[in-house]
């Protein structure tokens, strides 16, 4: 069972990272000048690497219910996952870390994480 729910973890984190992915560099290219017609194109790598992460995280919400039995871990998850992520891209990307009382929100959803999986 633990492995199962390390498993699930993984399947959303990865599925939420190639969103996060896909958007960060989708906002990127918005300040580079880059028109919106341009970024919705689906010939855009990155439009493909977001579809495959939706269904990437539709996988991980389906099984995580059979784990879980608790659909409320499992978004949770998906929200620790997506938080992670975009803090992790957005300091390779954008060359910034979260300060301040943003700050502290993320170390509010990491606490909330851990409290909601003992």
């Amino acid at each position: 069972m633990f492995w199962q729910k390390i498993f699930t973890l993984a399947i959303i984190a990865f599925g939420e990272s190639l969103m996060i992915l896909a958007q960060v560099f989708g906002a990127k290219m918005s300040t580079a000048g880059v028109s919106l017609r341009q970024i919705l194109k689906l010939d855009n790598w990155y439009a493909w690497v977001s579809i495959v992460g939706v269904f990437t995280v539709l996988i991980g919400y389906l099984y995580g219910i059979k784990v879980f039995n608790n659909i409320w871990l499992v978004t949770l998850t998906s929200w620790t996952a997506l938080v992670v992520a975009e803090i992790i891209l957005a300091r390779f990307v954008f060359k910034t870390v979260p300060e301040g009382t943003v700050l502290f929100g993320f170390i509010l959803v990491l606490v909330g994480f851990i409290v909601a999986n003992l």
